[in-house]
């Protein structure tokens, strides 16, 4: 029965770390998109659209209100983007996010 015991916990110890993985990577893809957005629409208050960013998406675990708020951040800001542009740059940087917090933690020796 050890056996089957330390094989759980293996299991959920594994889970957890996949979890906090993912919410690590979630946070940079939406401050590099919030970062994004910013440059796109001309805001040169970036730390503070970056929080009002990251307060829509801890809100919404889905990402249908941050792109509800892009969308009409850039059109507030005389521009269009569509919600598959939205998607596309979020698919790009959800990769960017993955590959630096896997640099990080190599480096760091994890």
């Amino acid at each position: 029965m050890t056996s089957l015991d330390d094989r759980r916990r293996a299991l959920e110890e594994t889970y957890i770390l996949d979890f906090e993985r993912s919410l690590k990577v979630r946070a940079r893809r939406n401050r590099l998109l919030a970062e994004w957005v910013a440059a796109e629409i001309g805001r040169n208050d970036v730390d503070a659209y970056v929080n009002e960013v990251m307060t829509i998406a801890i809100a919404s675990p889905e990402d249908t209100g941050l792109i509800q708020k892009i969308r009409a951040d850039f059109s507030a800001a005389g521009r269009v983007a569509d919600e598959a542009l939205i998607r596309e740059k979020m698919h790009e940087l959800m990769y960017t996010a993955a590959e630096a917090l896997e640099s990080e933690q190599a480096r760091q020796g994890y």
